[in-house]
């Protein structure tokens, strides 16, 4: 998994991690940041953009690895 702030170029998370037994996986992020979020797994790569700010998702369901 691999999480960067666009406007910094800062890398936020970068690691490999376990999903939970519902296939979730959860990471806090800095307030009012926005970016990429990338999922990688046996060589398929999932993307999809995330906001921190008050108006952002919480949570982030609809990110499908090709």
């Amino acid at each position: 998994v691999t999480i960067t702030d666009e406007a910094t170029g800062e890398v936020l998370v970068d690691e490999t991690t376990t999903t939970f037994d519902n296939g979730f996986i959860g990471f806090w992020l800095p307030d009012d940041a926005t970016g990429l979020i990338e999922v990688s797994y046996q060589g398929r790569t999932g993307t999809t953009e995330f906001s921190t700010a008050d108006d952002g998702a919480t949570c982030v369901t609809d990110l499908r690895l090709t």
